[in-house]
């Protein structure tokens, strides 16, 4: 009896832990890119990520997920439509913070290191996550075959 409690226990956990993927949402992407940035500093650069859609009725976007990073959705509008928009940075270490000396008790105040969100998604180099809420939940929308574009220099 107490095998059955802990068999029905972990597959209740494993279900609550699986995000579920919409297969229909509100919206159609027309068109999605993304393209590698390089900035004029040393060392500043990352990822744009765009989504060109469509929807019926208006939708709340929340945030992208692709190549192991999370972002907030930007709305824009060009000359080609309505879009999605997404910046990535480039993670930079910065060991500023740190005192490092052969007597441990010098080292008191260091900070430790940040632990990052784990991701929860598990995608290919061309997919991503966009999230969006509809009626107060989030819903989660996998888009496929996203092309990548020419290296964008930023001055």
């Amino acid at each position: 009896m107490k095998l059955l409690g802990v068999i029905f226990f972990a597959l209740f956990f494993i279900q609550c832990a699986t995000l579920k993927l919409e297969e229909n949402p509100p919206f159609t992407i027309k068109e999605a890119t993304y393209a590698n940035w390089v900035g004029g500093m040393p060392g500043s650069g990352g990822i744009n990520i765009t989504f060109y859609y469509e929807a019926n009725s208006t939708v709340v976007f929340d945030s992208i997920y692709f190549k192991g990073r999370k972002t907030k959705v930007q709305l824009r509008k060009d000359r080609k439509g309505t879009n999605l928009f997404g910046k990535f940075y480039r993670k930079t270490k910065n060991n500023n913070d740190l005192e490092l000396n052969k007597d441990a008790t010098k080292e008191y105040g260091n900070k430790p290191p940040k632990k990052e969100d784990e991701f929860p998604f598990q995608l290919k180099e061309n997919e991503a996550i966009i999230t969006y809420k509809e009626e107060g939940k989030t819903k989660y929308y996998k888009v496929e075959n996203i092309k990548k574009g020419k290296r964008i220099m930023m001055q």
